[in-house]
Order: C-alpha cells, then structure tokens, then sequence
C-alpha cells in the first residue's frame, strides 16, 4: 500500500512539473471585442451648407425689362430625420438659406434673398454611399426694385434637386446636390409702374451634417 501511495504522488509531483513547463498558449489570444453596430442611415441629422445660384429668372414684366440671369452666393443650415429600410432610405428635410442672387437691367433690379425649403428625401444606401432625390414646397423673398421704388413678397412654390452625400465617420457625412427652384409670377406695386415678377433658378450646393 505504502508503495502505492509513493508511486501515485511521484507521478502527480511529475505532471505538475511537465505542465509548468507547457507554454501558456492563453496569454497569446487577443481580448474579445465586441462587433462594431452595422453602419445605418437612420436618425436625426443637422448641419450647414454653401452653395452658388446660376441662371436665375425673375420672369419681370417691367416696360419690357428683363431679367433672366441672376446668380450669386448663398449659405444655411439644414435639418432632418433618415429611416433606411435596407437599401431603401427614407427622409424628410428642412431648410434655411440667404442668398445675395441679383440681376439688373435698364434701372430695374431684382433680388432672391432669404428662402427656405421642407422637402421628403428618397435614397438608395450603397453603404457609407447614399445618392438621393428630393422635391418639396420652397418658400423665398423675392425683391423687385424700378423706377425709384421697390417692393419685396415672399412666396411660395416647388423645388426639386438630385444629390449624393458620404458617412466620412459614424456622426459625420458631407453632401452635393443640384436644386431647381420655381416661384409663379406676380403682381408688384412700384410706384405707377406697372410690374410683375417670380423667380426661377438653379443652385449646386455643397455641405456637412452631424448624425445623432
């Protein structure tokens, strides 16, 4: 018995000696890391944007004054909400701009400056890719000034614009897009010159928003 007991506790003094010797394979496994959330679309976003006007047509019926080419600068800020319904990516906007769009002619001069637009957002996720197209009420200050007098009206009307915009991060994405915009003429009171104007134009914009 004794013998016994002399050869187990000889075999489990050597194994004890053997596996310290093995190398520690566990110290070599990297930590565990939890998957990173898949990329979505899907939120609250707002940020800014610039961009230039180009061919601008105040549509004036001014003693044969017309003015058909305006352009100039604007900036804003945009806000919306994105649902993306895998790759489908629904949304709605809203926006504020100013812009200095001038065109003058013969004494007659005519102004696009402050505008605004809330337009629902179609797009198709190509990942960290999302091309869109948008249409939607525009609301904008049209000025008109001839004669010595001026007379500004906002009005209401229809923009529609194509564009693309990029997840550079999971909280920032930048964006181009290509607007229409389109105001029905109206009557203006300029003294006893008898006007009419809207506005019509393009505009490339280019901008950045912050995903919450």
């Amino acid at each position: 018995m004794k013998k016994l007991l002399l050869a187990m506790a000889a075999t489990l003094i050597a194994g004890s000696a053997y596996a310290a010797d093995l190398p520690n394979y566990q110290e070599n496994q990297p930590a565990y890391q939890a998957a990173e959330p898949a990329m979505t679309w899907t939120g609250f976003y707002a940020g800014a944007n610039i961009g230039y006007n180009f061919s601008g047509d105040f549509d004036t019926h001014i003693v044969s004054t017309r003015l058909n080419s305006g352009s100039g600068f604007s900036g804003g800020v945009q806000a919306g909400y994105n649902m993306q319904f895998n790759p489908i990516v629904l949304g709605i906007e809203g926006s504020i701009n100013y812009g200095s769009v001038t065109d003058s002619f013969a004494g007659a001069r005519g102004n696009y400056g402050f505008n605004g637009s809330l337009t629902p957002r179609l797009g198709y996720a190509m990942g960290n890719l999302m091309p869109y197209v948008k249409a939607g009420l525009a609301v904008g200050d049209v000025e008109l000034k001839a004669s010595g007098a001026s007379a500004s009206q906002t009005r209401a009307g229809w923009t529609a614009g194509v564009g693309a915009e990029y997840m550079v991060t999971p909280q920032i994405s930048v964006r181009a897009e290509y607007n229409y915009t389109d105001y029905s003429r109206t009557n203006y009171t300029l003294g006893l010159t008898p006007a009419s104007a809207g506005y019509s134009g393009s505009d490339i914009k280019l901008g950045v928003n912050y995903h919450f």
